[in-house]
Order: C-alpha cells, then structure tokens, then sequence
C-alpha cells in the first residue's frame, strides 16, 4: 500500500500518509519514545539499524533497549520501508539511521527555509563534490499532533527536482559552485545559471513557477503561514524528499515526539 505514493514523492518531493500508524502502534512507539524523552541529537535518540546492532544491547545487559530497539526496526520492516526506499531510488538503499526524539514545547529559533546536501561556504579546493545521487529519503513518524508553527514541516512542492539539478549540475561543472544552502542562495544560482537550467528541464514554466512561489523570502514574509504548511496527526507520516527547499517550526503549543528512518543508496 505504501508503494502507492513513490509517484507522488517523485512528482512533488513529498507525500502525507494518515494513519501510518495504527491505535496500537502509536501508543506503543510513543511509550518507547517518552521512556528516553532524548532531544534531538542526543545519544539516546538513537537506535540501531540493523540486527546485529539490535542484540548487542543484551550484551551490554540493556534489556529494555533490547526490546525497543527491536520493535523500532520490526516496524520498518512491517510497513515496508526498505521496499519503498529501493523503489524510489531505483536501486537497492539501506537504512542509514533511525532516531526518535523528543522536543518539549519551545520558542528557540528553527532553522530557516533550506535544502540538505546542499555545499557549504567553503571554497571547492577544500571539500569534495557530492554526488548528485547521494541523498536521503526521509521518513518522519509523528507520535503527537503537530502543526504549522507547531512543530510540524513546511515544503517546497517540486523544490527537489531544483535541488538535484543544482547538484548534478555543480557535480559535472556546467554551473560554477556557490553555497545554496539557504532558499536565498537556492534561488540566486537558478537566477543566475538560467541557461543551464532551461537546457536541464526543457521547461522555462517550471522556472518562472518556481522563482514566483519563493519570492515571498525576498519580502522578508519567510515565517508566516503559507500552503506550503503542513499539519499532521499524531500517527502520520510525512516522507520527502530532503534535496527539497523546507524548514521546521517551533513547537510552540505542545510538547513534540518523532520517529525517523533515513534512506539513501549510500552505502555507510
């Protein structure tokens, strides 16, 4: 059933499910997740990705963590996540890490409007070129409800087919490399290599579309509500594509619990 929705993370860079997880199963993951209540980041918010991993916690005499970590990877496995990763990618991908993790209700600053795989500030000569293959397909479990400016994501639709251009274009050096992490920087190298970009998608709609959906980040409007909010209950899932133009909010209302599997074709 969920391989139903590999078109529609292709076409748009990411899809809603609701009620990805059962009455049972979110009150279990949720049980296990407030047992560690780890932030974000924190060793504890982390689990194994694989058997071996999984029974080495016996060694270590943590029994619990046993338990939990492997009803946390049976889950990938039930609800065909490996599958989903391998048809999307084309390819055979493997789990790269799993994490759940609590974040109590705060009104810190997020990170901005961004893209993820994007280079850094740092001049070519310092850093490798990724490839333009080498990303993560991101599945995030929401064990609580969440909303805009509530702790719930917001996302570029189609921003991804833009991030992997850049990338591959960067990569095979048909456009000169610039940081692009943040949506100001994403739209200037589209601005700025319209050539390249117009022979890429043998489109120029596409383009113009996009340059128009973002320019709310050159008024300054950024942090207000848009349709590119997404609100989501406490057992759904939303899975995209990170190569996308996204950015998370504060969980300002209610404390926020997630659990995330992450994909790529990347071998560790």
């Amino acid at each position: 059933m969920i391989l139903e929705n590999i078109d529609k993370i292709k076409e748009n860079g990411i899809v809603k499910i609701n009620n990805f997880l059962s009455k049972e199963e979110l009150k279990k993951f949720s049980n296990i997740i407030t047992f560690y209540s780890a932030p974000k980041n924190h060793p504890d918010s982390y689990f194994p990705i694989n058997y071996k991993g999984t029974f080495l916690k016996i060694f270590k005499l943590k029994f619990k963590n046993f338990t939990h970590s492997l009803e946390i990877l049976r889950l990938q496995k039930k609800k065909e996540l490996n599958i989903l990763a391998n048809n999307f990618f084309k390819k055979k991908s493997y789990l790269h890490f799993i994490d759940g993790y609590y974040s109590k209700v705060s009104k810190s600053a997020i990170l901005p409007w961004h893209t993820d795989q994007a280079y850094s500030g740092k001049k070519t000569e310092e850093m490798e070129i990724n490839n333009p293959d080498n990303f993560y397909l991101k599945i995030f479990i929401y064990l609580t409800d969440v909303g805009p400016n509530n702790g719930c994501m917001s996302y570029i639709p189609k921003s991804h087919k833009f991030g992997y251009a850049i990338r591959k274009g960067i990569f095979e050096q048909k456009i000169p490399y610039q940081p692009y992490w943040r949506l100001q920087d994403f739209r200037k190298i589209i601005l700025d290599n319209k050539k390249y970009f117009k022979d890429y998608f043998k489109d120029e709609q596409i383009i113009n579309d996009f340059i128009y959906q973002t320019d709310f980040i050159e008024k300054g409007q950024e942090n207000e509500k848009s349709n590119f909010d997404y609100s989501a209950k406490a057992g759904s899932a939303i899975i995209f594509d990170e190569g996308g133009v996204h950015k998370g909010s504060k969980p300002q209302q209610s404390d926020r619990m997630v659990l995330r599997y992450l994909y790529s074709i990347k071998k560790k």
